[in-house]
């Protein structure tokens, strides 16, 4: 998907290179998308009676992830008064480990570890392997894998749990590797 450019004027060239403005959707999409915010929640407000007008007060980005805008909405009243909205529109971003799934008492600690393949940071669960199985990961793929513990295995039922994320690599380290052109016993 191709993000637009929001530059009022257009994106300009200095010293042969694109430059946008600090507010431009390219250079920050946070601040775009709380705006974005802002605006679907606005649409919702009364217009009732006479004119309208919203502003951005304040827009923070705290360096860690989370970021904040702060709008107003004013909307005239028939008696001159306004009635105003203070709007607040906030981003967390978070990272997560999937800790439920690698993490101490997830699923994994059930594992055989004799049956666990770490190639690369992913990580593989040997199958059954049974003649005549159905369901076998990889669509009964062959392959051969050597074990860092001098085994050599040779499956069609290899099954795949995914990339270990970062916190769990040394939990999880490399055990094997998959080998091409050796028949493994």
């Amino acid at each position: 998907m191709t993000v637009k450019c929001t530059c009022a004027f257009g994106p300009r060239v200095v010293s042969g290179e694109t430059v946008h403005s600090d507010n431009c959707r390219i250079t920050n999409p946070v601040r775009h998308a709380l705006w974005q915010g802002i605006l679907t929640i606005v649409d919702d407000l009364p217009k009732e009676t006479g004119g309208t007008s919203r502003s951005i007060g304040e827009f923070t980005d705290d360096g860690m992830g989370g970021s904040a805008m702060r709008a107003t909405y004013v909307v005239g009243q028939k008696d001159g008064s306004d009635k105003v909205y203070a709007i607040t529109v906030s981003i967390e971003q978070s990272v997560d480990h999937v800790d439920y799934f690698w993490g101490p008492g997830g699923p994994r600690d059930g594992d055989n570890l004799l049956d666990r393949v770490v190639v690369g940071g992913e990580h593989y669960i040997l199958g059954e392997d049974r003649p005549g199985d159905a369901f076998k990961g990889f669509g009964g793929r062959r392959f051969d894998i050597e074990f860092f513990d001098g085994r050599k295995v040779t499956t069609r039922d290899l099954w795949y749990q995914g990339v270990i994320p970062p916190k769990w690599r040394e939990r999880y380290p490399d055990n094997a590797r998959f080998v091409t052109g050796e028949v493994a016993s």
